[in-house]
């Protein structure tokens, strides 16, 4: 249950800043920021309060009138405390732009129309073309704007307030989201917190660092709104001087650096090039170089750099690149070792193409007939082991705790510091689940304690435990343990790119990478893919090729319901006519007690009413035979999103992922038979004369929207 926000919550988040601010982060604020501190402290409630709404708000100007709230008795004379204190100022002169821009349309039409001589302007106009007009207009007569000034407060919570959110958060949010937002959402329940934190520290060691990352991220911020070349080259200027603090400040200011080239590299090459230039150890600014000296013709310059990053590289990325750039530009080989490897592990699978929009299904349906369990893992497996394994290592017995109650992704694990400074902890760990029983009783015992608990690298969930067992029963442990390690040295390389599925056979575990045709392998899956094998995991490089299997089973489903996806309706009955190669095989149909009332209108539409339910199954006696007719079929339904939507919604319910390749006869008529008037049901099977004598029952619907298939068949065969 959600909780409610506290009274004056506002304000309670503002003192909880200030005092965060006051007792952790003295060694990080400039006087002004001290004098700010004071000056509030000396405020009344009532003031204080003010200032806290005034700061929650976004625009740079707030209108008085709109400063009216509940905890507020006297809105005004907070508001002149404020003034008379130099916390907050009016508009002038040098803010009309700002202040034009923040009336409204209708304000900008009556403000120009009272002039005594108006300016040329259509009332239709967009409200930017007013504005437009406007500031050319009071350019030359800014005190016509004098009676507005005073029905506005600057918000100049960028000034001081914004560098005391950022020292708490440790980084900058576009939008409405900030600080006090995070608490309101926080005070709800909406946003996941460390429960068991006690004591929150600063995140920064010196001003300087505190002071380089925050300026970094005011640049990050302006960089997504600029609009223009001239914009973003001087942004770039001031980029390439600002003095980066600390691995997180430089990871910042490199990823700008590198998105600013890549926007000015065709305008302005010159400057583009300073601004890789500017970059420090950065192995994507360093891969852009090679491939632009190459392109130049500076080809000695660039086989020196790859032998220099073959000899000490920056990233196991970074190596794969310059192996294969070295073998195939100056080598003439088409592959690299790498790409050698890699190819020895592909393996063609035949899928139908019916699987298009869902390959990893239709390779894990492939397996699955084959007798194989197949888990859809990608990162998720490896980053719930890895969590579980060093729980206490990341979040308890951690030499870098967590700053607040928000910092639920580990510090160590940002800066890529785990191994380095826990590697005693670690080795420890690992020594201690040196056997298949010890480890997953580790893991069984992490998640039974920490259930729930966020955590920043996975999502908790019912059947979390179930592929991570999987894996440990069915992996060689020494290959784990192995991983495990390489992941602790090297998170922030090993943290993605895993394979899309993991099948277990016969007590053995392989790894599936799926690939339709087209699909590339990136850089970070040939990272991870060659880490495991190297550690003795066995993986497959999975080419789809698309077939059409004439022998496809197809369950054409229609059901009934109580109403609408939404609103907690549920199914009243369903019907299933099982199609292959032209014949139906199979029908199916049943009453499901929907466990609340049939809506008037429902039994009149479908004639299913309340007592023809009462002594029916519900959907959970109904499960295994539903999911035994759909088994190894195609899903198909007439709005198929509706029928396959209810259904899965049903299981989910009941804790059962449900997951088929559907096919809607709306869709498949419309481009058979296009032109018509109408695709519903009842229409196509009146043009087609297609037997449906009881509309709005589960069965005959079913029927019908079988037959319309057939059809769509017989018309895509001629």
């Amino acid at each position: 249950m959600k909780k409610e926000l506290p009274a004056k919550y506002y304000l309670a988040h503002f003192r909880e800043l200030l005092t965060f601010v006051s007792e952790k982060c003295m060694h990080l604020l400039e006087q002004k920021h001290i004098s700010f501190i004071s000056k509030i402290n000396t405020l009344d409630e009532q003031s204080q309060c003010m200032l806290a709404r005034i700061y929650s708000r976004k625009p740079y100007l707030v209108q008085t009138q709109s400063l009216n709230y509940k905890e507020i008795s006297s809105p005004y004379q907070a508001l002149f405390k404020l003034k008379a204190a130099k916390l907050i100022v009016e508009p002038s002169d040098k803010d009309h732009k700002q202040l034009l821009s923040h009336l409204t349309k209708p304000a900008l039409i009556e403000l120009l129309e009272k002039q005594e001589q108006t300016p040329l302007f259509k009332k239709s106009a967009a409200k930017s073309n007013l504005v437009e007009i406007a500031i050319s207009f009071f350019e030359s007569k800014p005190e016509c704007l004098a009676h507005l000034y005073n029905q506005y407060v600057i918000n100049n919570r960028e000034e001081y307030y914004e560098y005391f959110e950022f020292l708490y958060i440790g980084r900058l949010s576009a939008g409405d989201i900030n600080h006090q937002n995070r608490f309101v959402l926080r005070d709800l329940g909406v946003t996941p917190v460390r429960q068991e934190h006690n004591e929150s520290l600063s995140r920064f060691d010196s001003i300087k660092e505190a002071q380089s990352n925050y300026a970094l991220n005011r640049l990050r911020l302006t960089l997504k709104n600029t609009k223009d070349d001239n914009e973003r080259e001087e942004l770039a200027k001031q980029l390439i001087n600002k003095v980066a603090v600390g691995v997180i400040a430089q990871e910042l200011k490199n990823k700008l650096l590198v998105i600013l080239f890549k926007q000015l590299k065709t305008t302005n090459p010159t400057l583009a090039f300073d601004l890789l230039n500017a970059c420090e150890d950065d192995a994507q600014a360093l891969e852009i170089q090679i491939r632009e000296q190459y392109r130049q013709g500076n080809k000695q310059w660039v086989k020196a750099q790859l032998e220099q990053i073959i000899e000490n590289p920056l990233s196991d990325e970074l190596l794969y690149f310059a192996d294969d750039f070295l073998m195939r530009k100056f080598n003439k080989q088409t592959r690299s070792r790498l790409s050698e490897m890699l190819a020895s592990t592909r393996c063609i699978i035949e899928v139908d193409e019916l699987y298009r929009g869902d390959v990893e299904l239709g390779v894990s349906d492939h397996y699955t007939r084959q007798g194989k369990q197949v888990f859809y893992t990608e990162n998720t497996l490896w980053q719930s082991l890895f969590t579980l394994v060093f729980w206490q290592e990341l979040f308890i017995e951690t030499p870098t705790p967590p700053c607040n109650e928000f910092d639920i992704f580990p510090q160590a694990l940002k800066t890529d510091s785990f191994y380095l400074n826990q590697s005693s902890q670690i080795e420890a760990r690992l020594a201690a689940c040196n056997s298949t029983p010890k480890l997953l009783r580790l893991v069984c015992n992490h998640a039974a304690k920490y259930y729930e608990q966020p955590n920043g690298l996975f999502r908790w969930h019912p059947d979390v435990l179930k592929p991570v067992e999987m894996l440990i029963l069915n992996s060689p442990i020494t290959a784990l343990l192995q991983h495990l390690k390489n992941m602790a040295k090297n998170y922030r390389q090993l943290k993605d790119g895993y394979p899309d599925l993991m099948v277990v056979d016969n007590s053995a575990v392989h790894f599936e990478e799926v690939k339709a045709p087209g699909d590339k392998l990136k850089r970070n899956q040939l990272v991870s893919i060659d880490n495991l094998k190297s550690c003795g995991f066995i993986v497959n490089i999975a080419a789809v090729n698309w077939y059409v299997d004439p022998k496809r089973i197809y369950s054409v489903v229609d059901i009934e319901t109580t109403g609408g996806l939404k609103g907690g309706n549920r199914i009243t009955e369903i019907g299933i006519v099982k199609i292959q190669q032209g014949n139906i095989i199979d029908t199916w149909t049943t009453l499901i007690n929907p466990e609340r009332p049939i809506p008037r209108f429902i039994t009149k539409l479908t004639g299913i009413n309340d007592a023809m339910v009462s002594d029916a199954p519900i959907f959970s006696d109904i499960v295994s035979t539903l999911l035994d007719k759909l088994s190894g079929s195609i899903f198909v339904a007439h709005n198929v999103n509706f029928d396959y939507g209810f259904i899965k919604k049903e299981l989910e319910e009941l804790g059962i992922n449900f997951k088929m390749p559907k096919l809607c006869t709306v869709v498949e008529s419309r481009k058979a038979f296009k032109g018509l008037k109408s695709y519903s049901l009842g229409n196509l099977s009146t043009h087609f004369n297609l037997d449906l004598t009881n509309h709005h029952r589960a069965l005959d619907d079913a029927k019908a929207a079988a037959q319309l298939l057939l059809l769509v068949q017989q018309t895509d065969s001629q």
